[in-house]
């Protein structure tokens, strides 16, 4: 597959940007337009399993149809039955790294566990609130947010999220509310309670998951550890925020308010939609000199 990426018609492959379960992702230069793209071309184990298939064309469709300054645009992809036997997604390339690969060198850097300043991880939070708040006036829930799928755009200076292969409409989850294999999709560590009882999911947990996403950037580290998944997902039911353990690492009692706020075990204790996130912050952030994100 990789050295069939290197003749797309098109396309020059310039490197490879990473690869995962489904695939692999290639920046390359589009040689009508003259841009950098970025290249999310899927395994043919993955085009043979129907639900991953499936889950790889929506994500397209939802990435082509989007526009919103904090969601990575998609501008092609291939026809269901592929091109040279090739399935691919081109998107927008973002020249700079996810925030977990920040976390990940803030921490060599420091040669310790530790976390991002305050200040940028709010300023993270809010773009990506703003991502959801568009994503929610569409009617769609992305139900994987996570520091792997917000990715820093250093050229544009804007935070992207990505990854929108989990990604529902609102309706048609309320309708799988009995199914618990649609309802539990997503990454364990950043799953809301009710996500991990086989419950529906609705704005309110994508919320949590973005109030985990925060916990990791300013802790370093994943709210329930490192167990296994069963473990991790009894915790998120049952186990309460290890507060002292979080102000024992002298994060403020305001970072701490907003992760317990976005990450309370009841829907109706959380911030409601990410415009009441956004808005609350951004209340709470005069102090800061400015509100430009600067990666």
């Amino acid at each position: 597959m990789a050295e069939k990426s290197e003749s797309l018609p098109g396309y020059q492959v310039l490197g490879k940007l990473g690869a995962g379960g489904m695939g692999i992702v290639f920046k390359a230069l589009e040689i009508k337009t003259n841009r950098i793209v970025a290249i999310k071309m899927i395994f043919p184990k993955t085009v043979l399993n129907q639900n991953l298939f499936q889950s790889f064309r929506r994500e397209a469709q939802l990435l082509i149809k989007f526009e919103h300054p904090n969601i990575i645009r998609g501008y092609y992809v291939t026809p269901p039955a592929g091109i040279n036997g090739l399935h691919y997604l081109v998107m927008e390339y973002a020249e700079g790294d996810s925030v977990q690969n920040l976390i990940d060198q803030t921490q060599a850097q420091a040669k310790k566990i530790t976390g991002l300043n305050d200040e940028l991880a709010l300023l993270i939070i809010m773009q990506a609130a703003n991502a959801l708040d568009y994503l929610q006036k569409n009617n769609i829930l992305h139900r994987d947010i996570k520091p792997d799928n917000l990715l820093l755009d250093k050229k544009k200076g804007a935070v992207k999220l990505c990854d929108l292969g989990f990604a529902q409409p609102i309706n048609q989850l309320a309708d799988q509310s009995n199914d618990k294999a649609s309802t539990t999709s997503g990454t364990i560590a950043y799953m809301s309670p009710e996500q991990a009882r086989g419950q529906s999911a609705d704005i309110r947990s994508d919320i949590y998951s973005l109030g985990a996403t925060l916990y990791h950037m300013i802790t370093g580290k994943t709210p329930f550890g490192s167990g296994s998944d069963m473990e991790t997902m009894a915790k998120q039911v049952l186990a309460d925020l290890q507060s002292n353990e979080i102000k024992n690492k002298g994060i403020s009692p305001l970072v701490l308010y907003f992760i317990e706020k976005m990450m309370a075990k009841e829907k109706e204790i959380r911030y409601q939609t990410p415009q009441e996130v956004i808005a609350d912050i951004k209340s709470q952030m005069d102090g800061f000199k400015s509100l430009e994100f600067h990666p």
